[in-house]
Parts: structure tokens; sequence; C-alpha cells
């Protein structure tokens, strides 16, 4: 009797435990890209996101690569971090270092009727909601949108659908992406520079 009642327990207890246990954690996933320039690859992208018990969803972005273009040496570090609850951004942090030295940076943050910029341009408010970024639409295909919210820069880019699949965008930095998506996810993306296309390859 008693071990029919252990049994019992262990039934019913450990999957409410398992359960109770991933919601105290949240969820997280992650993504792992090759970048490749003239079909070499020069650096790894890994973008995270994770939901947190309260609903909160925090996006990492790190990319590091080091390539020879043309006659030109090249290291790029560049870092994200996105912080959204209940599908609104709250904050956004931008670093990008190009050897060795700051070229980039874009801090955002929402006060509460308005979101405010602090960048490598200078300071500036805007109150429209960003929505989808480049850097969540990682993670999701988006529904058809006229603008996409480019956190590096701080602003909007018009978005584009050449092709099933495909989310394509020029950013006001003179950059076109052009993601190319396969179960929701971006599979492969493209990078075109003034010198090269750039591609993120999804790591095998």
């Amino acid at each position: 009797m008693i071990m029919k009642a252990v049994g019992m327990f262990r039934r019913v207890f450990v999957p409410v435990l398992i359960l109770l246990s991933l919601r105290s954690f949240g969820t997280a996933e992650t993504l792992s890209y090759d970048i490749v320039v003239f079909n070499t690859k020069v650096g790894q992208m890994v973008i995270t996101h994770e939901t947190q018990p309260d609903g909160t969803d925090l996006y990492n972005l790190v990319t590091s690569s080091k390539a020879k273009i043309l006659w030109i040496d090249k290291s790029n570090d560049s870092r994200y971090r996105l912080v959204y609850k209940a599908g609104k951004l709250l904050s956004s942090t931008f670093k990008e270092i190009e050897n060795g030295e700051v070229k980039r940076w874009c801090n955002i943050k929402w006060d509460g009727t308005k979101y405010l910029v602090d960048s490598y341009k200078g300071k500036r408010t805007f109150t429209d909601d960003p929505g989808i970024s480049t850097i969540t639409a990682y993670f999701q295909q988006p529904k058809k949108m006229s603008r996409i919210f480019y956190e590096s820069e701080g602003d909007f880019a018009p978005a584009d659908y050449p092709e099933p699949g495909t989310l394509e965008f020029k950013t006001s930095d003179g950059h076109k992406s052009v993601y190319h998506y396969v179960n929701n996810r971006v599979n492969d993306m493209e990078f075109h520079i003034s010198i090269a296309t750039v591609y993120m390859v999804l790591s095998k």
C-alpha cells in the first residue's frame, strides 16, 4: 500500500515539479551563424532569446569577425541587448568596435511616454512603437509590414518582401539586408556593404 502511494506520488508530483521548474527558469533559444565573406568563414554571430517567468523577453546578439577585404585588414565586434515586455521594447543597447575602437553605439530607453535615444549621432526622442526589430525578426518571420526597427541607428527602415520566405530592408546607413527564412527562423542572411557582401549562414 505504501509503495503504491509512493508510486502515485511520483507520477503526479514529479511532472508538476518539472513544469514549475521550467516556469521558474523561463525558456531560451540560441541561434548561431557563420560569418562568410568571399566563401571564407571570417567569424561567428550568436543570438539568444530568453523569455523570463514574468514575461520579459531578453535578446542578445554578439558578433566577432576578422577579415582582409581587398587590401584592408578589419576586425569587428558588435554587441546588442534588447529588453521587451508584453511585446513592447523597453530598452536597447548597441556597440560596434572596429579594429579596437568604438565605431558606432546607440542606447534607447522607454521613459513611459517616449523613447530616449543617445547615440554616436547625438540625442533625440521618438514615440512610434518599434514593434518588430532586426534582431527579434531572427526568431519569428514577421507578417508583411511596411517597416522594421533598426536598433543600431535607432530608426526605422522600409521593409519589402521580394519572394515568399524573404524579408528585405535598406537602412539609413545605406546597407541592405536580406533575411531568408526556414521554419520561421532566419536560415541565412545577406548583408550588403560597399566593398563586399557578408553572409550569415546558420551553423550546422
